[in-house]
């Protein structure tokens, strides 16, 4: 049996093996409000009923938002990409530092930055030691600052 996961609400999905290793298709919502059906390189197009009947209902349950509680993966209000241990505020570089394990040496830089490798790149999270390295600007709080702040200082 394959599993069937959502990649943009009611417009595309991945269809995945049954131990949810390997692509073997995909649903892809055309212009005409025809489904477009892809399994083992094989094209069919279906209609959202023929799309229901052949694959079920939940394609099209609709999630349901609820207020977004605070991520408990916060160092000093700027996002983490794991538990946070050792959190600190790294005056030298203005920046919120934490360690990924209790006892790791390692420390990374919660928030979104961007950094000066063979041009600007976008980073999150990225280690303490490549902003030691390189010219950065950050850390930014969401990827929607990061953007704005591209476009308007750096032209990007």
């Amino acid at each position: 049996m394959s599993k069937i996961k959502t990649v943009k609400d009611n417009t595309s999905w991945i269809i995945t093996d049954d131990k949810d290793t390997n692509k073997v298709g995909s649903i892809v919502k055309t212009p005409q409000n025809k489904y477009e059906v892809k399994i083992n390189g094989l094209y069919r197009f279906y209609t959202k009923e023929n799309l229901i009947k052949s694959f079920g209902s939940q394609l099209f349950s609709t999630r349901i938002l609820t207020k977004k509680s605070p991520s408990l993966n916060m160092v000093y209000n700027y996002p983490c990409d794991t538990q946070p241990f050792n959190k600190m505020f790294y005056l030298k570089k203005k920046t919120p530092i934490y360690t990924k394990e209790r006892k790791s040496k390692s420390f990374y830089c919660a928030g979104y930055y961007l950094i000066k490798k063979k041009g600007w790149k976008e980073e999150f999270c990225p280690k303490l030691i490549t902003l030691e390295k390189y010219q950065f600007h950050g850390p930014f709080d969401n990827v929607y600052k990061l953007k704005t702040f591209a476009r308007k200082f750096l032209k990007l």
